[in-house]
């Protein structure tokens, strides 16, 4: 019979067993990679190479004068050479194939198989040359390869691969690969993509320090992070988190770009919300004091530069104000600070700063001045637009505005100082009148030695511990049950009275007396909190919640400081929450993490204090593990009435959901608030509907009493109302 010359070989002595003799060929055989399988016309084998033995797990003895199928009956195709079969049959096994073997012990591996027919010199078939490849670190790299392409392909992710080829502008680099999420993102199809400059995707609205810096990294080929506007097709804009890796060949050269981004559109729009409520005051939508400080110290700052910069800083109190409170009430109250705030904006030029520091309290920074008679003159039009009275629901109400007024010749150069100055001058025209204006001299530095003698009676009664603890209840408000308390602190003067902290812990700040009275305040809430746990062992224990001022959370000693006052009081850790601001964070995020860090592996829960007031940035939520937001009063007081309010309330309790967090709304004073929050699910309270800070006997009645807020928690809105406010 004729055979295919294409597959069959000569037949020498290969077909014979191997004799000692034949070391060359015996030699080769052994150290060669691939299994050798050498059979005779009945498929019998011969002759086989360790390697073999030992991929199939079998001795050599073990596989000699046994059937080959028995080894490659596991591969699809295989056909089984026995007495009977066509040489034609035979023929049309021989090749390459690929499949999984067998071993000894039942497991199976993947092997390239390739058959060579053997015939004998007169071409007639004699048997096989079989060689074994294991792939099967080939076979798992392929399948890896196929499931990490399906999840790039199939990720939420959006992912580019660039090549990285020479460019004037590594910005330009061409696009080799998109995924399905990109394509999504920017409406853009495969075709329009593929091949064509990154750039089409950027537009004009990141700034050019920051393609500078891209650029810069991309040439020197290091990783990229950055956030920017990328544009969709339609020329419309979305922002994305950008992580850029260069990626090397085995030579080490750079050869693509993969470029992983997550889109963050909504966050930013959050996060400029809260930006703009940070700066800016959420009633009125003047620049709020930490904008105020900002722009004052810029000005300071020119002045020095500039012998002919001058400036003027003013202070203004509504005169009776609260009185126009009282009387009308808050949402008239609101609205005429609303309107006073349009009219002194119309007072001064545009790049004069009007703001609302809080309360009755605006500000004016006059930018450019002459003299003091400019700035009286600016006080005059202020007392005339005043005096015209405002029409507020029906109402028709009078008020003026005491003003204090601080030049920039004065001796303080500290944006602080002048703004104290002008404070100390507002006092002065309320004293002398109201409806006037004074401006800050000498005369008035025994307001501020004043001053001096208040910081010397708070150093001593620190060192006297002139101070106690005040305990405001926290409210789930899922069940009305008391989880906890904050400690807030009052000073006990020996002439005074009961003193507020509105009026000593920022001078306990400015002068670094917080600390030690932080300290305290740590040490007793905690020394009073295991006293209760252990007066009512029966009761789920409570919380304690401690504010740390900036100036406590910056101390490298705080840790230590924290660990002795556990230790000392046998309070569990668990049970204590630290409060800390966001602009104590901000002020340091590297220390901050790492503190926080600390602070949590010791048990500590801690909780983001007053959100929205402060730098308001998104950012420190996703990195510093917070367990609890407190939503500031601020934003809780106008839940009831402001629907712009209640929407961003929602926002920041869904976000906190998102993060894991726990949320405590702060100020909470109606029971209108309290069904709103109840409705948007915010999970804690505090405020006076439940109670008003009090002392510590008449807290532990609060523990004592059998759920004391169960009926105050039963406050709802009918369901319609809600619905129509969220």
């Amino acid at each position: 019979m004729a055979t295919d010359p294409s597959i069959a070989q000569p037949v020498t002595t290969i077909l014979q067993p191997l004799q000692e003799s034949d070391w060359l060929l015996h030699t080769v055989i052994e150290n060669l990679n691939d299994g050798i399988v050498i059979t005779d016309r009945e498929d019998c084998v011969l002759h086989v190479n360790s390697r073999m033995a030992r991929l199939v797990g079998c001795s050599v003895a073990e596989m000699v004068g046994k059937p080959a199928d028995q080894f490659f009956s596991a591969i699809e195709g295989w056909l089984q050479f026995h007495t009977g079969q066509s040489d034609q049959d035979r023929q049309n096994f021989y090749g390459w194939k690929e499949g999984q073997l067998k071993r000894k012990d039942g497991r199976k591996f993947w092997a390239e198989v390739n058959a060579t027919l053997l015939c004998t010199n007169q071409g007639e078939p004699a048997g096989s040359l079989i060689t074994v490849k294991d792939i099967t670190e080939r076979k798992w790299l392929e399948e890896y390869l196929r499931l990490l392409e399906s999840v790039v392909v199939n990720a939420n992710e959006i992912v580019m691969i660039s090549q990285a080829e020479p460019t004037e502008d590594p910005l330009s680099l061409r696009i080799v690969y998109v995924n399905d999420a990109f394509l999504r993102a920017t409406g853009h199809t495969s075709a329009e993509v593929i091949g064509k400059s990154a750039q089409l995707l950027l537009g004009t609205h990141t700034s050019a320090s920051e393609l500078d810096r891209i650029r810069t990294s991309l040439l020197n080929f290091e990783a990229v992070k950055a956030e920017l506007i990328l544009y969709h097709k339609d020329n419309t804009g979305f922002w994305v988190d950008l992580n850029t890796v260069p990626i090397r060949d085995e030579q080490g050269q750079v050869t693509h770009f993969v470029s992983v981004m997550r889109e963050v559109t909504e966050r930013k729009q959050v996060e400029e919300q809260l930006r703009l409520n940070a700066f800016h005051d959420s009633l009125t939508g003047l620049p709020n004091r930490l904008l105020f400080m900002e722009r004052l110290a810029q000005t300071v700052t020119r002045s020095r530069q500039s012998a002919d910069h001058q400036f003027a800083v003013l202070f203004l109190d509504l005169d009776r104000f609260k009185v126009i409170n009282d009387s009308l009430g808050h949402l008239i109250g609101d609205q005429l600070l609303i309107a006073i705030a349009r009219r002194l904006e119309a007072c001064v030029s545009r790049e004069d700063t009007v703001s609302r520091l809080g309360g009755d309290e605006f500000t004016i920074l006059l930018e450019r001045i002459q003299n003091l008679e400019d700035a009286k003159k600016i006080a005059e039009r202020v007392h005339q637009t005043l005096s015209t009275p405002f029409n507020l629901n029906g109402h028709e109400v009078f008020t003026s505005a005491s003003i204090g007024i601080t030049l920039s010749t004065t001796d303080y150069e500290l944006p602080e100082d002048l703004l104290r100055g002008a404070d100390i001058a507002m006092y002065r025209a309320k004293a002398s009148g109201r409806a006037c204006h004074e401006v800050f001299d000498t005369e008035m530095h025994t307001r501020v030695v004043n001053l001096l003698q208040l910081e010397n009676d708070l150093r001593r009664a620190v060192e006297h511990q002139e101070f106690l603890l005040y305990y405001q209840p926290i409210v789930a408000l899922a069940t009305g049950k008391m989880m906890g308390f904050e400690a807030l602190v009052r000073w006990q003067h020996p002439e005074q009275g009961i003193v507020s902290p509105v009026k000593f812990v920022p001078m306990a700040e400015e002068t670094g007396l917080i600390i030690p009275l932080g300290q305290w305040v740590l040490r007793e809430a905690c020394r009073q909190m295991k006293a209760w746990h252990t007066a009512f062992p029966d009761q789920p224990p409570l919380s304690i919640s401690v504010n740390l001022s900036s100036r406590q959370f910056s101390q490298p000693s705080l840790i230590k400081q924290i660990r002795q006052i556990l230790d000392d009081t046998e309070l569990e850790a668990h049970h204590l929450k630290l409060e800390i601001t966001e602009s104590a964070i901000m002020e340091n995020p590297e220390s901050a993490m790492d503190m926080m860090l600390q602070l949590k592996a010791m048990g500590i829960q801690l909780s983001a204090d007053d959100f929205g007031t402060g730098y308001s940035s998104l950012g420190y939520l996703y990195r510093f593990p917070m367990d609890l937001l407190k939503i500031d009063r601020s934003f809780i007081s106008r839940v009831d009435v402001d629907g712009e309010k209640l929407e961003l309330v929602k926002t920041i309790i869904t976000l906190s959901w998102n993060l894991g967090m726990d949320v405590v709304a702060e100020g909470v004073e109606t029971t209108k608030q309290l069904a709103q929050l109840k409705a948007l699910k915010c999970e804690y309270a505090q405020g006076y509907l439940f109670s008003k800070p009090v002392c510590s006997a008449d807290a532990e009645k609060l523990i004592r009493a059998d759920h004391p807020f169960k009926d105050i928690s039963r406050a709802l809105l009918p369901t319609s109302r809600l619905l129509e406010n969220l």
